[in-house]
């Protein structure tokens, strides 16, 4: 295979896994963002159950409140016995205490729910915020994984644009120029691989006198449909390439 076309080969290999590697980097922070709106959520639902709580208490407050204005009430209620003059007048007052005394008792029952309800959803803050806990410190150290990805992939992005320098200082200018003018065109992928006569960049066919050049790999072919530079890979390269791989 003539040195050139080697060169724009493995360039091309190396400027699509920086493509590639790219891509993930913009998918990444979409998955961080993901996990800090389900964190932010949970703790969201969290502060809305506590409020219910604290709704809970003002009213336990409200009802003892009203309870102890009621027990006020009676207390006077029953001073007032010693300056009775009648049978009549004490009857009614008698009458009034029972009728104050039937509502502190069911004030009291109130007061009683309240403090279930309470004791409740104190039980079940507790779980929740043990729960959401557990998640929380699963969701952060998914978040710091990925978060690591992101260096992992930038510091390998700049090793690959190492070599990349590297392999592009010692080609031809012009050369080098129409790689990247194809690059720009066709969306990162300048150099395509012709399999059973066929562009891999346009997936058209070519034509068989161009096809039987190209599978020698001697000088430069472009497709003529796309444009994209052309190469043939023989059985025994694609073998060679798989087994390195492995």
């Amino acid at each position: 295979m003539v040195e050139e076309l080697k060169t724009l080969i493995l360039l091309q290999q190396i400027d699509s896994q920086i493509l590639t590697l790219k891509q993930q980097l913009e998918i990444i922070p979409s998955e961080i963002r993901k996990i800090d709106e389900i964190i932010a959520k949970f703790q969201k639902d969290f502060e809305n159950e506590n409020k219910k709580l604290t709704e809970l208490e003002k009213k336990k407050k409200d009802k003892e409140r009203e309870i102890e204005d009621l027990n006020e009430k009676i207390r006077k209620l029953k001073e007032k016995t010693s300056q009775i003059k009648t049978n009549k007048e004490y009857q009614a007052l008698l009458q009034e205490i029972k009728t104050v005394e039937e509502a502190i008792k069911t004030e009291e029952e109130n007061l009683l729910l309240i403090l279930y309800d309470m004791d409740e959803y104190r039980k079940r803050l507790e779980k929740s915020k043990s729960e959401i806990s557990s998640k929380k410190t699963d969701l952060e150290k998914e978040k710091a994984k990925l978060e690591d990805e992101i260096k992992r992939v930038e510091n390998e992005i700049e090793k690959l644009k190492d070599t990349r320098k590297n392999i592009a200082v010692n080609m031809p200018p012009e050369i080098y120029d129409e790689y990247r003018e194809l690059m720009k065109k066709h969306k990162g992928l300048a150099v395509a691989e012709v399999v059973n006569s066929v562009c891999q960049g346009c997936f058209l066919h070519i034509p068989p006198q161009l096809y039987v050049e190209i599978k020698l790999n001697q000088s430069i072919k472009y497709c003529p449909q796309c444009g994209r530079i052309l190469f043939f890979k023989a059985k025994e390269d694609k073998e060679e390439q798989q087994v390195s791989s492995e």
